[in-house]
């Protein structure tokens, strides 16, 4: 009990913090929160997992969910059948996701380095900028966090049990496909466990049969609904310099919050020392080592999958505050249970300068946290941010866009804004398509919303694309204009073979925050 009580005291503290940081303008609404909402929706209906159908020259709205794994929509799906509407449920899934990551790990590093530890790693991890962000949104990784640590929880209080490891790491990759890493991870772990050659390949084969069912069922299911590329298409991207120096940039954050990237280099340097000296310490007192190996092995799979995949999977793939936060999870889990065993035996000197480093750090993180929650709340995280909650071009298209059909640049926007389902226009913009493409728009007789920049970065060729259609002005309005067709009668067939590769949205989120 003393153990759990500070557990469930600070896991409690995390599920109201996580309610509060997301509401008022929030819970933030990124790009992909679309897709989870809508897969969620269209589940509760009984219509499957489906997402927003983008592709201009498609008839329907929607498209067979395969961009994204099913794991969060089923369970924001879940939230809604208890009651909830989406964006409520998808609070309620991430507070308790957070109450579940703080007491996991309050226990998991009390069992090994003493009640105080514990309480000390959940602090770190909750005062984190990168963790408070992810949790202020409708995004998968609170999910993903909490499922990635009680893989952690497993792999060292259960190692004989690698089912409990493997289940862990399977729902973790059906909430993100990073998850494979943690099945990595845990198969690896199994492998090096003591014992027969036989028993350790049964004991891997074990912690991944339940990642190979519940992915590869849906891999099958994704390619009969969806088509064999749907998921990702795979092949050797390269240039991957700007993704690392990304990577840097968001560490020296972490490293030195609100200080930027200016003394990252040292800090970092002190605490790769930090944590040598640290481990040899622990090593000498004859401390427990699994945990840091552990969180150590889950660390280093999810880097090189990260990597893996930004080279090979998806160029687009930034090394950000949301895909570094597992890994900041796992790297303050790992330095806490480093530490904590060899503290007694410092010099008192050390100890005091070691305790000053945490608190100072903490202090700072906090503030950056304070910051960034004060502006979810009071003015909103991407298309929660007023400028789209006050846009006039959604407010027309919700008073004047009833029974057209829509194409816009920023689907999202309509979405959360508008409640309408839109397409995007083509990418390409050669004579053959935009000829298909105005015959569309007048058969159709749809609506061209096309969103300035605003509230933000807008990738694509729009302006250059207006030029060459037959189109006439509806509306001209702060953030945007609303144009429709006014081709004659004459119709051009559209091609049969116009394709295009599947694409991320065009909106970039850009940080207004202070």
């Amino acid at each position: 009990m003393s153990r759990s009580l500070p557990a469930l005291l600070l896991g409690a503290l995390a599920f109201v913090g996580t309610l509060a940081i997301t509401s008022g303008a929030g819970p933030g609404l990124d790009p992909d929160s679309m897709s989870y909402l809508i897969a969620a929706n269209t589940l509760k209906h009984g219509s499957g997992l489906r997402d927003i159908e983008r592709d201009w020259f498609a008839a329907d709205s929607t498209m067979p969910l395969a961009h994204w794994p099913p794991g969060y929509p089923i369970a924001i799906a879940a939230a809604e059948r208890a009651g909830l509407d989406g964006i409520a449920g998808a609070r309620f899934i991430g507070a308790l996701a957070a109450f579940v990551s703080v007491v996991v790990i309050v226990l998991l590093v009390s069992e090994i380095a003493g009640t105080g530890a514990g309480m000390v790693a959940a602090v770190l991890v909750m005062v984190t900028p990168a963790v408070v962000q992810v949790h202020e949104s409708v995004l998968s990784e609170p999910l993903f966090i909490a499922l990635l640590v009680l893989t952690l929880w497993s792999m060292v209080r259960a190692p004989d049990r690698p089912l409990v490891a493997g289940v862990c790491a399977g729902l973790a990759n059906i909430v993100r496909y990073a998850g494979v890493s943690l099945v990595g991870a845990a198969v690896v772990w199994s492998l090096l466990r003591a014992g027969s050659a036989r028993q350790r390949i049964a004991r891997a084969a074990v912690a991944a049969t339940p990642a190979i069912v519940l992915q590869g069922a849906w891999v099958l299911r994704t390619m009969h609904s969806a088509g064999p590329s749907s998921i990702r298409r795979l092949s050797v991207y390269g240039e991957i310099t700007s993704t690392l120096r990304e990577g840097w940039g968001t560490a020296s954050a972490w490293l030195v919050p609100g200080m930027g990237q200016s003394l990252g280099i040292f800090v970092a340097a002190g605490a790769a020392v930090l944590v040598v000296v640290a481990i040899w310490g622990s090593r000498r007192i004859g401390a427990p080592r699994r945990g840091v190996v552990a969180a150590a092995l889950l660390a280093g799979c999810y880097v090189a999958l990260v990597i893996a995949s930004r080279t090979i999977a998806d160029p687009g793939i930034p090394l950000d505050d949301r895909m570094m936060a597992p890994l900041l999870v796992l790297l303050e889990i790992a330095l806490v249970l480093a530490v904590a065993p060899a503290w007694r035996s410092w010099p008192r000197a050390a100890r005091v300068v070691l305790a000053i480093a945490f608190v100072s750090w903490g202090a700072a993180a906090l503030r950056v946290s304070v910051v960034s929650a004060r502006y979810a709340v009071g003015t909103g995280n991407d298309f929660a941010e007023d400028c789209w909650r006050d846009s006039p071009v959604t407010a027309w298209v919700r008073a004047h866009g009833a029974g057209r059909a829509v194409y816009s640049n920023v689907p999202e926007a309509l979405y959360f804004r508008a409640g309408r389902f839109a397409h995007e226009p083509p990418d390409e913009i050669d004579a053959k398509t935009m000829r298909a493409f105005a015959d569309t728009l007048a058969r159709r007789r749809a609506l061209l919303v096309v969103f300035d920049e605003t509230c933000g970065d807008l990738a694509g060729n729009v302006d250059s694309m207006l030029v060459r259609l037959p189109l006439r002005e509806v509306a001209a309005l702060p953030t945007g204009r609303v144009y429709e067709s006014v081709a004659d009668s004459e119709k051009v067939a559209m091609p049969a073979r116009i394709t295009r590769p599947k694409a991320g949205p065009s909106y970039k989120p850009v940080s207004r925050k202070p």
